[in-house]
């Protein structure tokens, strides 16, 4: 923790969720990884501090969320009551904060946080990407959960309007880790310590349980491998070629298949599926479970146990969908020959801030699928398939909506193959359906940080912007002007960059200050102050939105949806086109307009979103 220089008390700031950096009116294409994810080190709660081990892409005034990915206590008895749940503890625990101060690897938020978090259970902050309006363009992507990172395995995006897919946001495979598939001996047993619940996974002389995977709660060395389920992480498959558990998240994972040979070692010791998580009536937010891998001793393929899925966190007031997915699904486990199979990974958890539809999506948090266990026809030999990872959690802030959406249990591996001579077949079980909640309210706190003012180098007491007709007034208070020199107000362009506007220069005995902004843009108008104390140091206002319905390079269009024909009023130059693009910018129509109302005709276009461009502005236009 830094040492704290001497500051002053302010005696009130506002930080308004929907208040952020985001460009007016613009539309961003978006794809690949749009999040940045910090390792949290050392937490101050009466601080409302976080510091993080790489503060590097984090910024004031963006909102981020704090996540706890492990700290469950389990039950670590050598029966199945193994990795039953004593205390989820801090497991699990979310919120939504913003950032309103920065210093060094400390990160001040501008309310108190609404949970004590252990940063010794991987703890992280998410910082969501933020837009006025997102068109994803190529696939959005998470970066995969890094357990020993403590970080990834979220997407958390922000649009002020909407959000339009193109392509999918994915987080397929990206949660907990699935056991990891490893070769063993050729030793075998059918007794004592083979039927265990918990082995070091890494012995391999032979091995006498597979990797279990991963998921909430931390496990010793001695933990790693065996039938046991730790948790929301699906068993591995014990010593001889049994089958690994499927993962979980509020619902149960499927057992894996077992050794049901009539020659050799041939006792039934298979992965359990993982346990199901309670969500603290929504307090608790998981990313699937990982499963567990299958006992191999031959090595023809990889038995791996399937990672989980994800975390999605979208918020707009618009989802345009266009048949395009949402997908948080949990991975299948590897499949076999003449081996044990993996266990599928679970699906992850969706939450759909979202306050209207347009058009269907395709939202999907689906438990993935146990590996097939192919016996070949060896005689007297024979193996189940892997269990199938749970289905995840969808979570909507109102009604379901019309849209599709799947928390699918992932199936049962199949086993073929079989010798007519081998005992019963013991089948794998699939997963268990997910859960679907509307009426969702996500955790975020309203409670402001006191010490979050103090570390504000510059009093304001107010900062407040008002449209007026054709302007918009800012007018603030200070309340210890004789520390400033200057206060420099900027604006967000069309492009997303803040813009110098006015420099006013502070006098010693003046509290109060104004500007107005003559020309604001049609629509959102975004503003905030850079401080220039007389020592040198900058620091930057919360910032103010207004909306001003007027500006000369706004343009109206009536009706939209519309069909074939539009009337469009505004203001225009005819050394200027109106253009009507899809959403790639591809010019379809292109008119000069010297006076309106005008009626443009439109050529036969398929349903769907196309834009009406006019110089820097731009307005969607919905195609039925």
């Amino acid at each position: 923790m830094p040492v704290w220089r001497p500051l002053r008390f302010i005696l009130t700031i506002c930080a308004v969720f929907g208040f952020l950096s985001r460009g007016a009116g613009q539309t961003t294409h978006i794809s690949g990884v749009v999040n940045t994810y910090h390792q949290v080190i050392e937490i101050f709660p009466s601080k409302s501090c976080l510091r993080v081990s790489n503060p590097a892409g984090l910024s004031i005034n963006k909102m981020v969320m704090v996540l706890q990915m492990k700290g469950a206590s389990i039950s670590t008895a050598n029966n199945s009551s193994f990795g039953d749940t004593t205390s989820l503890n801090g497991a699990g625990f979310y919120e939504v904060g913003t950032i309103c101060y920065i210093i060094g690897d400390s990160i001040f938020l501008f309310h108190d946080l609404l949970h004590n978090y252990d940063v010794n259970e991987k703890v992280q902050l998410v910082q969501f990407a933020e837009y006025y309006s997102a068109n994803v363009m190529d696939t959005v992507k998470a970066q995969p959960w890094d357990s020993a990172a403590g970080t990834g395995g979220v997407i958390a995006i922000y649009a002020d309007q909407d959000i339009t897919l193109t392509k999918p946001i994915w987080a397929d495979s990206s949660g907990y880790l699935g056991g990891s598939y490893l070769l063993s001996g050729g030793g075998c047993s059918n007794i004592v310590p083979a039927t265990g619940y918990a082995y070091t996974a890494s012995s391999l002389g032979p091995q006498n349980g597979a990797y279990k995977g991963e998921g909430v709660a931390n496990l010793a060395t001695n933990q790693t491998g065996g039938r046991g389920a730790p948790v929301n992480g699906g068993g591995g498959g014990n010593n001889h070629n049994n089958s690994g558990g499927g993962g979980a998240n509020l619902s149960a994972g499927g057992i894996g298949g077992g050794n049901s040979s009539s020659l050799g070692c041939a006792t039934t010791i298979r992965g359990l599926g993982g346990k199901a998580l309670d969500n603290w009536q929504g307090a608790k937010i998981f990313a699937g479970g990982g499963a567990g891998a299958g006992h191999s001793n031959n090595g023809f393929s990889s038995v791996h146990g399937g990672r989980g899925g994800g975390i999605i966190f979208l918020w707009a007031n618009q989802l345009n969908g266009n048949n395009e997915y949402i997908s948080a699904r949990g991975a299948n486990g590897g499949s076999s020959l003449s081996d044990g199979a993996g266990g599928g990974g679970a699906g992850g958890t969706i939450i759909m801030n979202v306050a209207s539809y347009n058009g269907n999506a395709i939202i999907r948090a689906d438990g993935g699928q146990g590996g097939n266990s192919a016996d070949g026809g060896t005689t007297g030999r024979c193996y189940g398939g892997g269990g199938g990872g749970s289905g995840g959690v969808v979570y909507f802030s109102g009604a379901t909506p019309v849209v599709t959406v799947s928390i699918a249990a992932g199936n049962a591996g199949v086993e073929s193959g079989r010798d007519p001579g081998c005992a019963a077949a013991q089948a794998a079980g699939a997963g268990s359906t997910g859960v679907i909640n509307p009426n969702y309210t996500f955790r975020r706190s309203t409670n402001p940080a006191g010490y979050c003012h103090l570390l504000l180098p510059v009093g304001l007491i107010y900062f407040r912007a008002t449209a007026l007709q054709q302007s918009v007034l800012l007018n603030w208070e200070t309340d210890d002007p004789a520390e400033l020199q200057s206060f420099i107000v900027e604006k967000k362009n069309s492009a997303g960059d803040w813009v110098y506007l006015h420099t006013l220069t502070v006098i010693n005995n003046r509290n109060k200050y104004s500007y107005s902004d003559l020309f604001p843009s049609k629509g959102y108008n975004y503003y905030r102050l850079r401080m220039i104390e007389k020592n040198g140091s900058t620091s930057y206002s919360p910032i103010r939105q207004s909306w001003c319905s007027g500006g000369e390079e706004g343009l109206d269009i009536y009706p939209n949806p519309a069909s074939g024909e539009i009337s469009i009023r505004g203001s225009f130059d005819p050394a200027y086109p109106v253009q009507v693009t899809d959403i790639t910018g591809r010019v379809i129509l292109e008119k000069r307009i010297s006076s309106t109302p005008f009626q443009l005709s439109l050529p036969g276009l398929p349903a769907g979103l196309y834009l009406i461009r006019y110089r820097n502005f731009s307005k969607k236009l919905m195609i039925r």
